[in-house]
């Protein structure tokens, strides 16, 4: 559960090499988490306040203020905030082709995903700057572009040092069976046909899982689904049925039953409170204000 302030771009009007997608900070309860998840772009996330782990492959990260973790094109991620000092963290997405090359330059080449930033206010900045520019013009457009380019570039002259995650060791069939849900997950998925996917016995398969994951094979469909959705939900304005649709649900009472279980809220108001409001001149112990009196909800980001 966490109260958030989110800017997206709808839509793309030019074709750059380097674009903005969306930014946001959030403020965190116990135990939030989110994930597993995949997403198709970058994501850049700064700790700002409290505690929290990150989950990428086999690796596991124990972070703290000041700390930055990068999410992949491609890659299930998942993230939970500490119990006793939640975090706060903001975060840019961002993509195109000069995205990659980017990276490579940077502290997070080689595979690496999080690091420890010689200063995050810097980041904070541009995220701050981006806020305003909710609007959808092309003016707009290329003001959050070139913002994103500063962010970029203050993370290439960072000094930061890599910070170095623990090996968790994962079942070879659990982390199969991850693959194989994160690339089917709309379609209509199983534990037994995923069992015969993988030509194991279906009970071994779902105690193999829980045991590595903590979470049933179902629970982690569904979690994935409705993650999913929240996704597409905040990031375009495709009908609900048709998101419904294309995370797998073939019921859209199911599928609006489930997102409300999940994340405490409909798809509808889920939607409607992704819409960014003004927040011209706006400092951020004024967002923290913001986000105080912010309802609370469940996963957004």
């Amino acid at each position: 559960m966490e109260q958030t302030i989110f800017l997206k771009k709808e839509q793309h009007q030019l074709k750059t090499d380097l674009h903005f997608d969306f930014c946001g900070i959030s403020k965190t309860l116990p135990f939030h988490s989110f994930g597993p998840a995949i997403r198709q772009n970058y994501i850049l996330h700064i700790v700002m306040e409290g505690k929290g782990t990150y989950q990428v492959k086999n690796q596991q990260y124990h972070l703290k203020k000041g700390d930055l973790f990068l999410i992949r094109p491609g890659d299930s991620t998942f993230y939970l905030a500490d119990g006793e000092e939640p975090w706060m963290y903001c975060w840019l997405s961002f993509g195109g082709s000069a995205a990659d090359e980017i990276i490579r330059h940077s502290q997070f080449k080689d595979d690496q995903y999080t690091m420890i930033s010689s200063d995050i206010q810097k980041y904070i900045d541009v995220i701050l700057a981006c806020l305003p520019f909710a609007e959808e013009t092309l003016e707009n457009e290329l003001h959050l572009n070139e913002l994103t380019y500063r962010f970029l570039a203050a993370l290439l002259a960072d000094g930061g040092k890599i910070h170095l995650g623990e090996q968790k060791i994962y079942s070879p069939l659990a982390v199969e069976t991850v693959e194989y849900i994160e690339s089917h997950y709309a379609d209509q998925l199983t534990v037994e046909g995923i069992a015969q996917h993988l030509a194991v016995n279906r009970s071994h398969l779902s105690r193999v899982f829980r045991n590595h994951m903590a979470i049933s094979i179902r629970d982690y469909i569904l979690g994935v689904r409705i993650n999913r959705a929240a996704f597409l939900l905040s990031m375009t304005d495709e009908s609900v049925e048709h998101v419904a649709e294309q995370v797998g649900f073939n019921s859209l009472v199911v599928f609006s039953r489930m997102f409300k279980k999940l994340t405490g809220e409909t798809a509808t108001t889920y939607r409607k409170r992704m819409k960014n409001e003004d927040f011209k001149n706006v400092s951020l112990n004024e967002l923290k204000q913001k986000l105080e009196k912010q309802a609370i909800v469940n996963r957004a980001t």
